[in-house]
């Protein structure tokens, strides 16, 4: 080649750019190919990542569509529902909802022992609203047995804590429901209307207002 011509292929930015990177490569070709690699890596287990997560949910999908299935199931006896709860491996997605369903039947069959040491032995879950449900479930179990107070304490614990999930004017409305039970018509009263004041464009508003009309009708003096 001519002088000129390498003279103009010089002169050319992109032929320039071309050959500083080429004689950059060369020499740190090792480095370059080792970031390369690491970077490849990287990639792989991204994507592995995704894949196992997809598939760890599709499982927890599964296990909670059956444990559903198993408690709603109309041709089997309590008994049935829980032993073949007992016999499932649930995790801690979606699928721990299986353990609040073995400690509801265990409840509804009025063993509150069994239904406490279920809910005792359920470990969090990574959703939140499964954990909420828990602690209201655990209430209406403590009130069952007469210890009005704990359920109530844990209750109010709920409604205290800015990692509630669950509305908070359910958990005033059992907290109501508990009190009414207790005959504490003053204290069920003022509940109420507290979700008539901070919740009023829900349903469970209009529970409030109909519980809150029975007890203003049974206070109300005879004529």
């Amino acid at each position: 080649m001519k002088k000129k011509e390498k003279d103009h292929l010089r002169a050319d930015p992109f032929v320039h750019f071309f050959e500083s990177s080429y004689a950059f490569f060369k020499r740190n070709r090792r480095v370059i190919l080792q970031a390369a690699g690491i970077a490849a890596l990287v990639i792989i287990a991204l994507v592995a990542l995704f894949f196992f997560r997809n598939l760890s949910a599709a499982g927890e999908n599964r296990l909670y569509a059956e444990a559903f299935r198993v408690r709603t199931a109309a041709n089997m006896t309590l008994d049935q529902k829980i032993a073949k709860l007992q016999g499932m491996e649930f995790r801690k997605g979606i699928s721990a909802a299986g353990r609040l369903f073995l400690a509801a039947l265990e409840y509804e069959k009025g063993d509150l022992q069994k239904a406490e040491a279920a809910l005792a032995a359920m470990p969090s879950s990574r959703i939140a609203l499964i954990n909420d449900q828990k602690q209201t479930l655990y209430a209406q179990v403590l009130a069952a047995g007469g210890r009005t107070a704990e359920a109530e304490s844990a209750l109010n614990r709920m409604l205290t804590d800015k990692k509630t999930a669950m509305a908070k004017e359910l958990v005033l409305l059992q907290l109501a429901d508990l009190q009414i039970k207790g005959k504490r018509n003053d204290e069920a009263a003022s509940t109420l209307k507290r979700i008539l004041s901070e919740y009023p464009d829900t349903p469970s508003a209009v529970q409030a207002r109909t519980r809150l009309s029975a007890i203003e009708g049974a206070g109300a003096p005879a004529q």
